[in-house]
């Protein structure tokens, strides 16, 4: 008989690619300090990461699409969920199945309330989470989080306000977030004093009224209340704890700051979480990473961190933002042998993955109807005998790609005008043949030849090869634009 699986404490400073409720079911219970999670929010809208194709128009791809239907998955999680009597979410999911009925709502519910448990497990007897989410869903997680975490356990319903372009006509603009605030048992502290902030500037021009200062308060101008503002505050030292609305914390205005992922979050939210419910040294875990603004915040203020996402081009992200250090990635291909399992058990994962291997390449991460192009992205200098800057990227999985999908790529190639196509698969194509039909010409850039087409193989990556292609653009810091689509 096999011994079980001993849960091991998760590596910190660390992150991990797949599935969240795969990797937190590994680790040991009561050791981490302090989750946030930005889930998707199933407002049945597609987000895309949009990015300037400089000489190519406008560019964008869709990142995720954030609409849940009922499936066979869903099924089977509402099936374990109304047999396990025992299970701490077993009350809440019967009662959302007989108000909601097999919805999309409800697949999203039961997909949250798994990895909800996991959570809950994985906390610290004085850990706490927060639950960042919208009015889609809002209602309906919090009565999951009331039954895992325990009604005495809810501190607080935070609303994060914000302003921003938007005049719909059938309805009042959005401009807010919700955060669910638990704790997991009364032992759960927070930290006030190092979250406060400055009263803003009329409450402290009406203290300076009560004190006298009228003079200084006579007039109406915003630089008369600014300065009576700061007078009052230099006599009266006023900070006060921030109330459970949040509006001093502007949405991404930052261009410095702004990644181009779809739903980033400001690194000043995340600051003032982590200051209030956790202290130097402590463990933070964001189980829904995107593109690393927890673990970039968790950092910077000295605690340890963890960081999940079932994207590779997240994951990527993270590793860029992080800077120019050993980090840890786990689930990430390390050799060819595991680049290897990645293509059997997650194709569409391994073409994600691969495609970033070649610097400049922005993933395709719709999965149907995308022409068979993998990876786009735009070359830094105009050729100088060819009218396009546009390069394609295919890759194929299997150990023997066939001649025929490569002649196919090479059509779309010339069919879309592109300058460059980088044909990528598992191991080197040997073929003559093969080698033989890619041949699409050359480009010229500044007196330097390229192949139209490259073939280049993810065990020439583990051999340290780089295809030969001409300079592209970073995909990712470009200033992100609302229109046009690559794919």
């Amino acid at each position: 008989m096999t011994a079980p699986t001993v849960a091991q404490p998760p590596t910190d400073n660390a992150l991990y690619y797949g599935d969240c409720l795969d990797w937190m079911r590994e680790w040991q219970s009561a050791t981490v300090d302090l989750i946030y999670l930005d889930p998707p929010f199933n407002s049945t809208q597609d987000y895309n990461m949009l990015f300037a194709a400089d000489g190519g128009g406008d560019a964008q791809y869709r990142a995720f699409e954030d609409t849940w239907v009922w499936d066979r998955a869903a099924a089977q999680r509402l099936d374990t969920f109304l047999g396990a009597v025992a299970n701490p979410a077993h009350r809440a999911i019967d009662g959302l199945y007989r108000l909601l009925g097999k919805t999309g709502m409800l697949a999203y519910l039961t997909y949250m309330a798994e990895r909800l448990i996991e959570c809950h497990r994985l906390l610290k007897p004085t850990g706490s989470i927060y639950l960042h989410c919208d009015p889609t869903a809002s209602h309906y997680l919090k009565a999951l989080m009331d039954r895992i975490f325990g009604a005495d356990n809810f501190r607080n319903e935070i609303v994060w306000a914000y302003t921003g372009p938007g005049r719909p006509r059938k309805h009042y603009p959005r401009k807010h977030d919700i955060i669910l605030f638990y704790a997991t048992s009364p032992e759960t502290t927070l930290n006030q004093d190092a979250v406060r902030i400055p009263y803003s500037a009329e409450t402290m021009a009406r203290r300076g009224r009560r004190e006298g200062e009228r003079s200084i308060i006579s007039a109406s101008v915003k630089t008369q209340k600014r300065r009576t503002a700061e007078q009052a505050q230099a006599r009266f030292g006023a900070r006060k704890v921030p109330e459970d609305w949040w509006r001093d914390i502007s949405i991404l205005t930052n261009q410095a700051e702004r990644l181009g992922y779809p739903t980033q979050k400001p690194q000043a939210l995340l600051e003032r979480i982590i200051n209030a419910s956790s202290n130097p040294g402590d463990l933070v875990l964001d189980p829904f990473c995107g593109c690393g603004t927890t673990v970039a915040a968790a950092d910077s203020l000295g605690r340890r961190w963890i960081g999940i996402d079932i994207s590779s081009h997240a994951v990527g992200l993270m590793l860029r933002r992080l800077g120019d250090r050993t980090i840890p990635t786990y689930g990430i291909p390390a050799d060819y042998r595991s680049a290897v399992r990645l293509a059997r058990d997650d194709p569409f994962g391994f073409e994600t993955w691969a495609v970033q291997r070649v610097p400049g390449f922005a993933p395709n991460l719709r999965q149907a109807g995308d022409g068979g192009i993998d990876g786009r992205g735009t070359l830094t200098t105009q050729p100088d005998d060819w009218d396009s800057r546009l390069a394609l990227a295919q890759v194929k999985g299997g150990r023997s790609p066939s001649v025929d999908g490569l002649r196919a790529f090479c059509n779309v190639t010339r069919q879309l005008n592109a300058a460059v196509g980088c044909y990528i698969t598992l191991d080197p194509i040997s073929s003559p043949q093969a080698r033989a039909d890619a041949w699409m010409g050359e480009i010229h850039i500044s007196g330097v030849r390229y192949d139209r087409m490259n073939l280049w193989s993810i065990a020439d990556y583990f051999d340290n090869r780089q295809p030969h292609l001409p300079p592209m653009n970073n995909p990712y810091t470009g200033i992100p634009l609302a229109q046009g689509s690559l794919f």
